[in-house]
C-alpha cells in the first residue's frame, strides 16, 4: 500500500512538472513578432497560459524601474535549461523584451531595450 502511494505521488508530482513547463513555453516567432510599445491587449493574445517559474537567476538583467516583468520558456523541453523570454510592461505597454539564456550561457539578449515613449 505504501509502494503504491509513492508511485502515485510520484507520478503526480511529474505531471505536474510537465504541465507547468509545458504551458509556460512562448512560441519563438511569436516572442519574435512582438513590438515595443504594442499594449498588453495585444501581446496577451499569444502569450502561454502560464508564467515560467524557473528563469535561470544567474544571468538575469535587472528589470526596467516601475516595470510588471513576466517569464516564459522558449521550448517545452523537460529536464534541461532552456532560454527564456522577458517581456516587461508598464501602464498596460509592452517596454521591453529579452532573451535570458538557458544555465551556462553568460549573454542576455536584449533584442528591445528602448521604452515606448508616446
Amino acid at each position: 500500500m505504501a509502494g503504491t502511494a509513492g508511485v502515485v505521488v510520484l507520478a503526480g508530482t511529474f505531471a505536474w512538472y510537465a504541465y507547468t513547463r509545458t504551458h509556460a513555453v512562448l512560441d519563438p516567432a511569436d516572442y519574435t513578432a512582438l513590438r515595443i510599445g504594442e499594449p498588453y491587449g495585444k501581446v496577451e493574445r499569444v502569450l502561454p497560459e502560464l508564467e515560467a517559474s524557473d528563469p535561470p537567476s544567474e544571468s538575469m538583467p535587472s528589470e526596467p524601474a516601475g516595470a510588471d516583468c513576466r517569464y516564459y520558456r522558449a521550448s517545452d523541453e523537460l529536464f534541461v535549461s532552456v532560454d527564456h523570454f522577458r517581456l516587461c510592461f508598464r501602464s498596460g505597454r509592452l517596454i521591453s523584451k529579452a532573451v535570458i539564456p538557458r544555465a551556462g550561457v553568460s549573454q542576455v539578449v536584449e533584442q528591445e531595450r528602448r521604452e515606448w515613449v508616446r
